[in-house]
């Protein structure tokens, strides 16, 4: 019986692994495992609202996200708190293109409307004491 050149069994099937080395694993993003956790416990269509609240300060950018706040959904629509008039007349004119923007992030028909709400001077952001 001929002795085989390698007496080792390669884990992987691949000539790269030796003795004592794992084969490599493929690496998942955390945030890609929960997507898909979530959305197998609350189903698909909550699953995407959720990926539209995470999108919603990249689609609207970094200084209109400081002066919102997403104070939930209701239903379908999102409703988005702002403290500035000017901000909130602004996302009012824009709320068709936000909410195809914010559709597409979520990969598919997640909301659709957005409810903007004006937070008085002074108030607190629905959802902040």
């Amino acid at each position: 019986m001929p002795s085989s050149p390698r007496p080792w069994r390669s884990r992987c099937g691949c000539c790269a692994c030796g003795p004592g080395r794992w084969p490599r694993t493929r690496v998942f993003r955390v945030r890609d495992l929960l997507a898909e956790a979530l959305a197998s416990v609350v189903g698909p269509r909550r699953a995407k609202q959720a990926a539209v609240l995470e999108a919603w300060p990249e689609v609207v950018g970094a200084s209109h996200a400081r002066h919102t706040w997403i104070a939930g959904l209701r239903g379908s629509v999102l409703v988005v708190t702002t403290d500035l008039p000017a901000l909130s007349y602004e996302l009012g004119l824009r709320r068709a293109a936000l909410v195809g923007a914010l559709n597409r992030k979520a990969g598919g028909p997640a909301i659709d409307a957005i409810e903007i709400v004006l937070c008085p001077p002074g108030g607190s952001p629905a959802g902040e004491e």
